[in-house]
């Protein structure tokens, strides 16, 4: 249930106005946001694969799909909004949010939760 919740609100947070959203002056804060909403969308998305005892293949699959979303909501802020334009950058900080999740995620499962399940 958290996976979809955190999948909406990036959804939500990504295509709101921009005029909307408060402006912080630091640098690559925009990126840093991207990085961890990505980062974060594949962590919840791979403890809810975890219960489903599938196979790496489908862990994989949330890495791409991660990615595959982070662009198409790119060129939806483009598409949808007025104020908001595509950045191939903030594409980039989403794809290498969800590989640097999914790679934190297969260090934790496998130390810790191989040892108890």
């Amino acid at each position: 249930m958290l996976a979809i919740i955190w999948t909406v609100l990036i959804t939500v947070a990504s295509l709101v106005s921009s005029s909307a959203i408060p402006k912080v002056n630091l640098l690559w804060n925009d990126k840093i946001v991207h990085f961890l909403f990505y980062l974060v969308f594949v962590v919840l998305w791979s403890f809810a694969n975890v219960k489903s005892y599938l196979k790496m293949k489908y862990d994989l699959l949330i890495v791409v799909f991660a990615i595959f979303y982070g662009i198409i909501i790119e060129v939806l802020q483009s598409v949808l909004t007025k104020t908001r334009e595509a950045d191939l950058y903030d594409a980039f900080a989403n794809s290498l949010g969800a590989i640097v999740g999914f790679v934190g995620f297969l260090i934790v499962k496998n130390k810790i939760f191989n040892k108890f399940f």
